[in-house]
């Protein structure tokens, strides 16, 4: 069994210094970019003032802290680093998510980065050319050369000039989760079931795509394999309902979770409210783990989706007001 008490409690001294909710209200009344600035450097949210800022200058200094904040957790856990890139592999299939769709609506470069955070497999450097990249062929190109573990599936789902984006972000959650099921299986109890339930709300979200998806599912498997209480056999049924609503019910009752029900339900057809609720869901979770299990893994998973919720928090606020200061 890994011990995680010295990194939790390093967590937990990490975890003091992130924003407090009173912190964020006061830097929404700030009145521009250079102010913006002034009370992050005070507060500590970035390392020094970033002198005359742009907003993508702001933001690039958020995420860099965020990476010197993950650089620092690195450190400490020796050898349970590879337990931990579930965690880390979690912040590159929401930031490949984020950098794909923008290749496949042409947004601006800088735009695909907000809110994302560096990762050792997904550093400053390589998040920005991949947000320069035109097409998501490119992008995956760019991750085969760098190394990175979702390059091949990513590269097999962008043959085409224009890929589909279900197919292209399906590879990515596979790949996801093989790395992530690896890495569980080295630590106790908690991990697998935090792992299985990961990939249980990634088949759900796949499935109520699928159910209001007019061209039907793409060619090769689509379920994803390991986790806890979604299996095979539903998800087909659910994927298959013709309607959101309807795959909702499905899933509600293959999973027996009123809770879990209830959000299918009331966010079936709302694919960005979906992941979002989700997603508050799993924090939830952790911060019930962390409570019952103070020595566990929740902690430290615990900090590292608080350190990214305030990076696209503050990363959000500097572009409402580098909008707001547009001629």
């Amino acid at each position: 069994m890994i011990g995680w008490e010295d990194v939790d409690a390093r967590a937990r001294g990490l975890a003091s210094r992130l924003l407090t909710p009173q912190a964020i209200a006061a830097l929404r009344d700030t009145g521009d970019l250079r102010q913006l600035s002034q009370e992050l450097s005070r507060l500590g949210a970035v390392s020094e003032e970033v002198p005359g800022p742009r907003g993508a200058d702001l933001e690039l200094a958020l995420r860099r802290e965020a990476a010197r904040q993950l650089r620092v957790l690195r450190r400490w856990l020796g050898p349970r680093l590879d337990v931990v890139a579930v965690a880390l592999d979690a912040e590159d299939r929401r930031s490949l998510r984020a950098l794909v769709r923008g290749a496949a609506a042409g947004i601006h470069a800088d735009a695909r980065l907000a809110g994302l955070m560096p990762t050792p497999t997904l550093p400053e450097g390589l998040l920005r050319e991949l947000a320069a990249q035109s097409s998501i062929r490119d992008q995956a190109l760019l991750l085969v050369a760098a190394g990175h573990p979702t390059g091949q599936a990513l590269l097999a789902a962008a043959t085409v000039l224009e890929p589909d984006l279900f197919a292209v972000e399906l590879a990515i959650a596979r790949a996801f989760a093989a790395r992530a099921v690896e890495g569980a299986r080295r630590d106790g109890r908690y991990l697998r079931t935090y792992v299985g339930d990961v990939i249980d709300a990634e088949n759900c979200r796949i499935a109520l795509l699928l159910a209001g998806r007019a061209g039907g599912e793409p060619p090769g498997p689509v379920f994803i394999a390991a986790g806890r209480r979604l299996g095979p056999e539903p998800f087909e049924r659910a994927a298959s309902a013709g309607d959101p609503a309807s795959a909702a019910r499905f899933l509600g009752s293959a999973l027996g979770d009123a809770e879990m029900a209830t959000l299918l339900s009331r966010h079936a057809d709302e694919p960005a409210a979906l992941e979002a609720a989700l997603e508050a869901r799993e924090n939830d979770a952790l911060v019930r783990e962390a409570r019952l299990d103070p020595l566990g893994p929740a902690p430290l998973l615990l900090y590292l989706r608080r350190l990214r919720a305030q990076t696209v928090l503050l990363g959000e606020l500097v572009w409402e007001r580098d909008l707001e200061a547009a001629p």
